[in-house]
């Protein structure tokens, strides 16, 4: 080996000598360097993953607020609030709501006499028997706010009579109307 380097050029012994440093630097590079580096790439890869979710995980949580208020206030319009009262309490409350609704609206609530109703596929009918007195306008808006208050209710029969003859403008008008409420029936319960 002596003699080589005896006899070698200065440049040859030089080009050697990078060669080998060279060797061992692209050594390092590929089993030290590059794999920490791989590593590296894979959790800053999972590190951006993990932001993106929490920040999306808010943005999700408050979606699911919105549907959750969405299907609430359409479970009210199907339903209103009486869908989980038992039916004794439910005749109470509807009746409590008309006359609330009839004070707003200056209509004279007469008489409400609820009433049990027939089967209908898996729904039971709840009858309200209700007589009133009101000016056309203040009965259009009473029954848009009974419409707010009860949720689902229909109107399946009216009678209207004009009252006096005396104001032809707007007559006081003698209504009766029979409202049903719908609800739904408990597998292997009997009302």
């Amino acid at each position: 080996m002596q003699d080589f380097f005896d006899n070698a050029q200065p440049r040859v012994v030089a080009m050697m000598l990078i060669g080998i440093v060279l060797l061992v630097g692209v050594v390092e590079i590929t089993y030290l360097l590059w794999p920490q580096l791989k590593t590296y790439r894979a959790l800053n890869a999972s590190h951006q993953l993990l932001e993106q979710t929490v920040s999306s995980s808010d943005s999700l949580t408050l979606q699911l607020a919105h549907i959750d208020g969405e299907v609430q206030k359409l479970s009210r319009e199907l339903h209103g609030d009486m869908a989980r009262l038992p039916a004794k309490q439910m005749e109470s409350f509807v009746i409590g709501r008309l006359q609330k609704v009839s004070w707003a609206t200056d209509v004279e609530l007469v008489s409400v006499q609820p009433g049990s109703g027939r089967q209908v596929q898996n729904f039971r009918e709840s009858l309200f028997e209700v007589r009133l007195n009101a000016h056309y306008h203040d009965f259009f808006e009473w029954l848009q706010m009974v419409n707010d208050e009860l949720g689902y209710i229909v109107v399946k029969k009216f009678d209207i009579d004009a009252g006096s003859a005396d104001d032809t403008d707007d007559p006081l008008l003698s209504l009766s109307l029979t409202l049903v409420s719908y609800r739904m029936e408990e597998a292997g319960r009997a009302s």
